[in-house]
C-alpha cells in the first residue's frame, strides 16, 4: 500500500497564534500547528506569538514574528540595539541562566541522537564569568551606501551588512578602534570592495586585542593594490588621537583577490609596526599573528586550558596535541609537565608562532610538527609511547583517516575539544564502539549570547568485558 503523502496544513501568508514549545539548535523557537513543525525566530520557550508563515517545506515551515502576545519568563531585553537585525548573536533575548540550559541540552541531545550515546551522568556546564564584552577579535564587513559607509556584520542568512557602532560582545577598545578606522576610510575616500560586482579595494577589517597585554593588531583585507601612506599613518596615530590607553602595535594587509566569500587570502604584508601581538594566558606568553587561530574568549580559554590539564593529570608518556594552532594547549600543558608534548598543525604561520612562543617561555619539552593531522598521526601508529591524544578539530570534526589512526595508536586517554556538538557526537560514536568509554563531559560557554559552545570530553580505554558510559 502506497504511503499517504502528508498534506502541509499551512500556506505562505497565513497568520495565526502559536505557543513556543522549545528552542532549536539554531536558536529559533519551535512550535507545532496541526502536527506540522514551525520555526519562529527571535522567540523563547513559553512565548505566545502572532506570526505569518513565510516558507513551507515537506518537513517544516518558517514564520515571521508579527507580535508578542505573552512574554515568556525566560525572555529578557537584548543589550544590543540592533540585535534583531544583526546575525552575530542568536540568544541575547534569552536570560543567561536559560542560555546555559539550552547549551547543556543541545550537547546531551546531540550525543543521544547522532552519537547514540546515553550518558550515565549529567554533563557539567561552566558559565562565562563575563557574558558581555569578552570577544577579542572583530571581523567587520564593509559596504558603501548613499547614506555613508557601513561597517558591521551580516544580517542572519544574508550578505547584507548591518552597520554597528558598539557591539556589546566585543572588548570595548575594539569598538573604539573600529569607529576611528571608519572615519579614516571615509575621510581618505578609500575604495571599498563591492561583493556583487567584484570591484573595489578594501574588503574587510580585522581587529584583534589581547585582554591581558592590551596590544592591538589591525588587519586590512584587500584585493591586490596599495594603500596611500596617509591612510596607514592615520590608523597608526589612533594611539595618540583617541582618548584612552590604546596600544596598536601593527597593521597588516592581507591580500585576497579571489571571487569568494572566504575572508582571508594567503599573502600578508606588514604595513606598520610588527605583524603579531603578545598575548598572555595561564602564565604563558604567546605570539599571535593576524591569521593564526586563537580562542576568541580569553576569560573562558583559561578555564578550557585548566579543564584539559585536569583531564590529563597523571599521564606519563608522550601527549599529542592535534590541530594545535599556535600551541595554546600544548604550551600550557608543557609548562607544568615533564611529559613530551607534540603539537600538530597545518597552518605554517601558526606553527611559527608556536615555536617562538615555546622559545620565549623557555619550554623545552614541547615541539611542533607542520602538516596535516592525517599525515603525522600515521607516523605514531606503531609507537607505544603515545599515552594521550588531544583532538581539537575545526567545526567539521575529524576525518575518518584521523579517527582510524587514533584507534590504531590506542592511547590511554583522549581529550576531545569541540565547538560543534553534531560532529563531536558523530566522531565519539566511532571512538566508543569498542575501544573507549566516556568518563567526563564539560560544556564551557565560550561564546555567550550565541548558540555556540565548547565541549570537552574525556575518553579512556574500556575495562575488559565492562561497558562504561555508553
Amino acid at each position: 500500500m502506497a504511503k499517504v503523502k502528508f498534506k502541509i496544513p499551512v500556506k505562505c501568508g497565513e497568520k495565526f497564534e502559536l505557543s513556543v514549545e522549545d528552542i532549536a539548535s539554531s536558536g529559533d523557537g519551535i512550535s507545532h500547528y496541526k502536527g506540522y513543525t514551525l520555526f519562529v525566530p527571535q522567540t523563547v520557550k513559553g512565548d505566545m506569538v502572532f506570526v505569518e508563515v513565510i516558507k513551507t517545506t515537506p518537513r517544516f515551515g518558517v514564520t515571521r514574528l508579527i507580535k508578542l502576545i505573552t512574554h515568556s519568563a525566560d525572555r529578557t531585553e537584548p543589550e544590543c540595539p540592533i540585535y534583531f537585525e544583526c546575525g552575530g548573536c542568536q540568544l541575547q533575548h534569552i536570560k543567561y541562566d536559560e542560555q546555559m540550559e539550552f547549551k547543556k541540552k543541545a550537547v546531551k541531545d546531540s550525543l543521544e541522537r547522532i552519537g547514540k550515546i546515553k550518558l550515565e551522568f549529567k554533563p557539567e556546564i561552566i558559565p562565562a564569568r563575563q557574558p558581555f564584552f569578552y570577544r577579542n577579535k572583530g571581523i567587520f564587513s564593509l559596504k558603501r551606501t548613499r547614506k555613508g559607509l557601513k561597517v558591521g556584520f551580516f544580517a542572519k542568512g544574508t550578505h547584507n551588512v548591518v552597520d554597528i557602532k558598539d557591539c556589546p560582545v566585543l572588548l570595548e577598545p575594539i569598538n573604539k578602534i573600529k569607529e576611528a578606522i571608519r572615519r579614516s576610510i571615509e575621510n581618505k575616500n578609500v575604495s571599498v570592495y563591492n561583493e556583487l560586482h567584484h570591484k573595489g579595494f578594501l574588503r574587510s577589517l580585522i581587529i584583534r586585542q589581547s585582554a591581558k597585554t592590551k596590544e592591538i593588531l589591525i588587519g586590512l583585507v584587500t584585493t591586490e593594490g596599495n594603500f596611500d601612506s596617509s591612510v596607514i599613518q592615520d590608523i597608526a596615530e589612533i594611539n595618540n588621537t583617541l582618548k584612552g590607553n590604546y596600544k596598536i602595535v601593527g597593521i597588516v594587509q592581507n591580500i585576497n583577490s579571489l571571487k569568494t566569500n572566504i575572508i582571508l587570502g594567503t599573502e600578508n604584508r606588514l604595513l606598520w609596526g610588527r605583524d603579531y601581538l603578545n598575548e598572555s594566558l595561564g602564565g604563558i606568553n604567546y605570539q599571535l599573528s593576524l591569521t593564526s587561530f586563537f580562542q576568541i574568549n580569553p576569560y573562558q580559554t583559561e578555564t578550557l586550558l585548566k579543564t584539559v590539564e585536569e583531564m590529563l593529570t597523571g599521564v606519563k608518556g608522550t601527549i599529542l596535541d592535534t590541530y594545535s594552532g599556535i600551541g595554546s594547549i600544548s604550551l600550557y600543558l608543557a609548562k607544568n609537565s615533564v611529559s613530551p608534548i607534540i603539537g600538530i598543525e597545518e597552518n605554517e604561520v601558526a606553527i611559527e608562532d608556536a615555536k617562538k612562543s615555546a622559545e620565549r617561555n623557555g619550554i623545552k619539552n614541547c615541539s611542533f610538527l607542520a602538516g596535516t593531522t592525517e599525515k603525522h598521526l600515521k607516523n605514531f601508529e606503531g609507537s607505544s609511547d603515545t599515552k594521550a591524544i588531544i583532538l581539537d578539530p575545526p567545526r567539521k570534526g575529524c576525518s575518518e583517516e584521523v579517527l582510524n589512526s587514533v584507534l590504531k595508536i590506542k592511547p590511554e586517554r583522549i581529550v576531545y575539544v569541540s565547538c560543534n556538538p553534531s560532529t563531536l557526537s558523530r566522531d565519539l560514536n566511532k571512538l566508543c564502539q569498542e575501544v573507549y568509554c566516556i568518563k567526563d563531559v564539560k560544556v564551557i560557554d565560550m561564546f555567550p549570547q550565541t548558540v555556540h559552545m565548547e565541549t570537552v570530553v574525556l575518553l579512556e580505554k574500556r575495562e575488559i568485558n565492562k561497558k562504561i558510559g555508553r
